[in-house]
């Protein structure tokens, strides 16, 4: 019973987020991981003209550990926005990676 209570209240967060969250309230809680909780990604696309994907996100350290470089117009996945509005868990469709990226270069689409 326990598990149906978790599995609804999980089911109504990701709702939530997909449907009831303008487009300015994307912070998310938890850990980013599938399970923690599951939160499905935003549709947006790179602003910048370049923009860095990294491994990791420090608040009050920055980003590390550099995976790719995007450019303007390549289209993303956003998990989550961190607390600190600086960085994104974010889903590059174009080589299935997932990152971390500077805020302000992608736009939600």
């Amino acid at each position: 019973m326990l598990e149906r209570i978790r599995a609804a209240a999980v089911l109504a967060v990701a709702a939530a987020a997909v449907t009831a969250a303008p487009a300015h309230a994307t912070v998310q809680s938890g850990s980013g991981t599938i399970n923690d909780p599951w939160v499905p990604t935003r549709a947006a696309h790179i602003t910048c003209q370049t923009a860095t994907l990294f491994g990791n996100y420090t608040p009050g350290q920055g980003h590390s550990d550099p995976i790719a470089t995007l450019v303007q117009g390549n289209y993303i996945g956003v998990r989550y926005i961190t607390a600190d509005h600086y960085s994104a868990d974010v889903f590059w469709h174009g080589s299935s990676k997932w990152g971390f990226l500077l805020r302000d270069c992608f736009a939600l689409n």
